[in-house]
């Protein structure tokens, strides 16, 4: 006993070390909790992300029919044209990306996520309740058919991205350049843009710089829970547009001027692929209109990596002026991001709907809130002592390994960040023998029986439960990682009533599906890294 406790400090050190280097600041413990968000559409934060420019060249016969177009509203005393909604086909330009090389796409995403992950710490907004009660409308629903009704547990996504996620997402965490990852499926960001056109002579030379304008990119990114697939929306965001082209210029020429939108695939991606042409509006119709243009980003599994054919995807926003008229030198484009699709086919959602496919972004940090006010109250009391005081908790270390060192138990959060090293889910079949393990260590410590029996004589939890209305609970969770076999980590046990013990449980089930959270598997590349991991935290 006393050597195995030897053992597991040892490789718990080398797995911190391990985690810090490869995973860096998203595994540190965290410095104190983000400032709390408000709600609502946030002004752009002045010094947050650097403008995006974009020069454009104008020919002096098209200018002169820009500003003949002005001349005649002014003198009709009407403004110029509007357009309620962008022009946009399915039709998709041809423009084929470069091909990627499969490893280094997914150890550049890895990468990736690993340099913005400290600046990624929005809190994780769990949908568990909203999930739980649909499963419940789903077996009460009548249907004349079935008698009953499948529901899925987010909102569908549309054409436009709903008003309440839009002001609950784009506040001031989206003015940043990695944005903001309001949960596990919805990302969003604002993004300052600069146009600087030119007139240009009948050889391409700029002549005269005829002015400027700004405004503010908007994105809003959803993943789908039953594909391969994130849909992304972009607009300019209503009453953001500047013009500096000279008093008249600025209410007659710029305002009409297209700007076109396009939502790709950044280059050199392996199997991203995405849909629609560019949208297209005049500054103005931009300015004033409340919409939205998107594209469908997807991949396919056939180049996934591991047993869920995980795959990251890379994509952006781009911006330009481009007609057979105006000319681009290079398109503007927005921060890079990245989204993650797999294949697991043991997610399912509400009343076992399929959800086999996925995608997710993998910035957010994902927390499973348990409540001390909740079904699951005794459960939630438990953890929260193994987090906070974990040499109070059973098993007991042996005196003379206690008087080294206290308990260390991992997995907490607070205030919707990890202070802690994260857990990994492991399933019942897919990673049998960890969780075959974690069990016969948990009924070791807690009743004394099984093949671990001898390992917690004299430690194990003193009185055993009361099998008659008492369950043994046990945290970390025998479906992760560093349950109660690892060598890692240590663990809790307690009796908690058996009512309390099943909600947890419950939504432990439940949080696993919502959130989409994958179980271990080792032949992904630089696993630890790229394993899904959570937090859990005790709220009131």
């Amino acid at each position: 006993m006393h050597r195995h406790r030897i053992f597991r400090v040892s490789r718990r050190a080398a797995a911190l070390a391990l985690g810090l280097a490869l995973l860096g600041p998203q595994y540190a413990v965290a410095d104190g909790p983000e400032p709390e968000r408000t709600s609502g559409s946030a002004p752009l934060l002045a010094g947050s992300l650097k403008p995006i420019k974009l020069e454009v060249g104008i020919p002096t016969e098209q200018l002169e029919k820009l500003r003949e177009r002005g001349k005649a509203a002014e003198r009709a005393g009407r403004p110029l044209p509007k357009a309620d909604v962008p022009f946009q086909t399915e039709r998709r330009p041809e423009r084929q990306p470069a091909a990627g090389r499969a490893d280094l796409t997914f150890a550049e995403a890895i990468e990736f996520i690993e340099q913005d992950a400290e600046r990624r710490k929005t809190p994780m907004n769990s949908r568990v309740d909203s999930y739980l009660g649909q499963q419940r409308t789903a077996r009460t629903a009548t249907s004349a058919e079935s008698g009953f009704t499948a529901q899925a547990t987010a909102a569908t996504i549309g054409e436009t991205p709903s008003q309440a996620l839009y002001d609950s997402c784009m506040t001031a965490g989206a003015a940043s350049e990695t944005g903001r990852v309001y949960d596990r499926f919805t990302f969003c960001q604002q993004v300052p843009i600069t146009a600087d056109y030119w007139e240009k002579d009948a050889a391409g030379n700029p002549v005269d710089h005829l002015g400027t304008t700004k405004a503010t990119l908007e994105v809003v990114a959803q993943g789908f829970e039953d594909q391969r697939t994130m849909r992304l929306f972009s607009q300019i965001k209503q009453g953001s547009v500047s013009y500096d082209w000279g008093w008249w210029d600025n209410i007659w020429t710029a305002p009409g001027v297209p700007l076109s939108l396009f939502g790709t695939c950044a280059p050199d991606q392996l199997d991203c692929g995405a849909s629609r042409s560019p949208a297209t509006l005049t500054w103005d119709n931009w300015n004033n209109n409340p919409s939205w243009a998107y594209w469908d980003i997807s991949n396919s599994a056939a180049a996934g990596y591991g047993r869920d054919k995980l795959m990251p995807s890379f994509w952006r926003v781009e911006f330009f002026t481009e007609s057979d008229e105006f000319s681009t030198d290079a398109p503007g484009t927005s921060p890079v991001q990245v989204v993650r699709c797999d294949s697991a086919a043991y997610i399912v959602g509400p009343f076992g709907a399929d959800r086999s496919h996925g995608c997710v972004f993998p910035g957010a940090t994902p927390v499973l809130k348990y409540s001390l006010s909740g079904t699951e109250a005794a459960v939630a009391q438990h953890i929260l002592g193994a987090q906070t005081h974990p040499e109070y908790t059973y098993p007991r270390l042996p005196a003379e390994e206690e008087a080294q060192r206290d308990k260390s138990i991992p997995g907490q959060a607070v205030n919707g960040q990890p202070v802690h090293y994260g857990l990994h889910r492991i399933h019942s079949t897919l990673n049998a023998t960890d969780y075959q393990a974690n069990r016969d260590h948990k009924d070791g410590a807690c009743y004394g029986t099984g093949p671990q029996a001898s390992t917690y004589a004299g430690l194990g939890l003193n009185p055993a439960p009361d099998t008659s209305t008492q369950q043994c609970d046990e945290y970390p969770f025998a479906s992760t990682l560093e349950g109660a076999a690892s060598p890692d980590w240590d663990f809790s046990v307690q009796a908690v009533p058996k009512t309390d013990n099943a909600s947890a449980g419950g939504k432990l089930i439940a949080y696993y599906n919502a959130d989409r959270i994958l179980a271990w598997d080792a032949s992904l590349p630089y696993p630890d890294g790229t394993n899904d991991r959570f937090w859990v935290e005790i709220v009131d």
